[in-house]
């Protein structure tokens, strides 16, 4: 049953609809022609979203927000694209926006550099540094990072360069040895007093003194 027989037949609940006639068969096609205008007006609605809208409106709600269409871009990246403009124009397209988006195209944790720390008067100027991934940059990937960077930056920044960067995975061992010295030293036991056991020889006495270094 439709939306709106339904809602003729069991919400108004008018007894005279409810018998073979004449009026029941009105209201039947009055409900399948508000059935048909319904759906109508929600496709109409459907394409003023983005989210929602057919795949051939996305072109004019990606010229209404100033976007252009990649190559090599799919039909939904480009749906999601005009989806986030919003968004990402409200970041600025800078530090904070175009490393979103770079991550949109598949280039993650992405770093703005600005060529300023190289040269003050290169203000302007900035790099994106890009990490490889695990299955490597192929030779598109450059000037197709360089269309992203082209296509979000603000006006009166300007691409220098890109950079790429890449880590190697590993364990550290790191091993030492702990000497210990340990130093004795033996001193003599202080003589206090001497024992003569020698016998005395005409009021002198020998005495021999050895020493010992240790």
């Amino acid at each position: 049953m439709s939306i709106f027989k339904e809602y003729f037949f069991k919400t108004l609940r008018w007894p005279l609809i409810h018998s073979v006639g004449p009026l029941a068969a009105l209201v039947e096609g009055l409900a399948r022609a508000m059935d048909e205008v319904r759906e109508d007006i929600i496709w109409l609605r459907d394409q003023f979203n983005p989210w929602t809208c057919d795949a051939g409106m996305i072109v004019k709600h990606a010229e209404s927000r100033g976007i252009s269409r990649h190559p090599a871009e799919s039909e939904e990246g480009y749906r999601e694209r005009c989806i986030r403009a919003f968004a990402w124009h409200r970041l600025g397209g800078g530090q904070l926006g175009m490393p979103q988006i770079l991550a949109h195209f598949g280039y993650p944790d992405t770093e703005i550099l600005n060529v300023r720390q190289e040269d003050p008067e290169r203000w302007a100027e900035f790099k994106p540094q890009v990490p490889i991934p695990e299955s490597g940059l192929h030779a598109d990937d450059f000037p197709h990072i360089g269309w992203i960077a082209n296509e979000t930056k603000p006006a009166r920044s300007k691409l220098a360069g890109i950079c790429v960067t890449s880590s190697v995975q590993g364990a550290t061992h790191a091993g030492g040895i702990i000497y210990t010295t340990q130093y004795s030293q033996l001193l003599p036991q202080p003589v206090t007093a001497i024992t003569l056991d020698s016998h005395v020889h005409g009021g002198g006495y020998l005495h021999t003194v050895g020493r010992i270094s240790i």
